[in-house]
């Protein structure tokens, strides 16, 4: 009995001594719970998201200081298609290539490969990014008032027009393989710093033109002046064709052969959630897309085709460069429909 006590009592002592002996972790190595608030988690959305990606590496095609156009930098690709803007008080993306779209937390949890709590703590440490909104040079007509802006310069290069600079913008569509149309009220614009002349076609149309889309005369530069929206040739048709630049819009008519209908370019992929507002004005009875052969091209058919559903009873889409297996339908008419393009003019 003594002995079964003894070897009780000894098997519990050894126990307690290699409890005591045993290595303890530290309180230093433990990992602390982390914590963020609903401050942190708004602090951390109101990062500059354009400058975020731009010091990243990443150059930006800015349409503006609160939107610009990326190649993605969460994936490899060739055209760019990776939209960020600011809206409503938040950064915000969506790449138009994989259909992905967040804020700027969800960005640096796809960078990173992060959890949200660690992507929050990350931007709110990345002292060196702005937050909110670049703040507009007030000295600047074009930064504080780009629609006033561009409305002066077009009124006064349309005052200043010469038969030679009509000649000049005629020529150049015919250049491209498709029809100059009066009312579409191009003009000639001169950037003297960069030394080159641009035909500026008014967004979405002059009687309410909100930007100029330019393109270079005898080259291959492209800019905006103002903002950069939809572009609308309207005509008494109730059909209406949506593609992705001016020259697809325009080369369009030539392969349906039909210049009755309405054209309207997105002038970039991030601008397909907008189709609505052209279709609510124009309420047409049918609505074609032509949107580029690419994967940014065609998941943002997809979307506009969706917003066209609500504004009227045909959706459709072409699909004749796709067949013909080219990007878009400019390079349809001028790659491989030439006898089209001589016929035309």
């Amino acid at each position: 009995m003594t002995s079964e006590r003894s070897g009780g009592l000894m098997g519990a002592i050894n126990r307690l001594w290699r409890r005591i002996t045993r290595p303890q972790p530290t309180r230093q190595s433990r990992q602390p719970h982390q914590r963020v608030t609903d401050k942190d988690i708004e602090a951390a959305r109101q990062v500059n998201l354009i400058a975020l990606i731009e010091s990243l590496g990443h150059k930006a095609t800015r349409t503006g200081s609160v939107k610009a156009m990326f190649s993605s930098p969460l994936r490899s690709e060739k055209s760019p298609s990776f939209a960020v803007s600011y809206y409503k008080g938040r950064w915000t993306w969506k790449d138009w290539g994989s259909g992905e779209s967040g804020d700027v937390i969800k960005f640096v949890e796809l960078f990173y490969g992060v959890g949200f709590l660690d992507a929050v703590t990350k931007l709110n440490n990345t002292v060196s990014i702005p937050s909110t909104h670049p703040q507009q040079n007030k000295s600047t007509l074009y930064e504080t008032d780009k629609v006033s802006w561009v409305r002066n310069l077009h009124k006064e290069r349309m005052i200043l027009m010469t038969p030679g600079d009509r000649s000049t913008i005629r020529r150049y569509f015919e250049e491209q393989g498709v029809k100059c149309y009066d009312e579409m009220a191009c003009v000639r614009y001169t950037q003297f710093k960069e030394q080159k002349k641009y035909i500026a076609i008014p967004m979405p149309y002059p009687d309410n033109l909100k930007g100029l889309e330019c393109r270079e005369i005898g080259g291959t530069d492209r800019k905006t002046l103002g903002h950069k929206t939809l572009w609308v040739l309207r005509r008494q048709s109730s059909r209406v064709l949506v593609a992705e630049s001016i020259l697809d819009a325009m080369s369009s008519e030539i392969v349906l052969n039909d210049n009755t209908l309405t054209l309207c370019s997105l002038n970039g992929v991030g601008n397909a959630e907008k189709i609505g507002e052209v279709l609510a004005m124009l309420k047409p009875g049918e609505t074609l897309f032509a949107l580029d052969n690419d994967a940014p091209g065609q998941a943002a058919q997809k979307t506009a085709m969706k917003i066209a559903e609500r504004y009227c009873n045909k959706v459709n889409a072409l699909d004749q460069h796709i067949k013909a297996g080219v990007k878009d339908m400019h390079k349809l008419i001028t790659r491989t429909l030439p006898s089209l393009v001589a016929r035309e003019q």
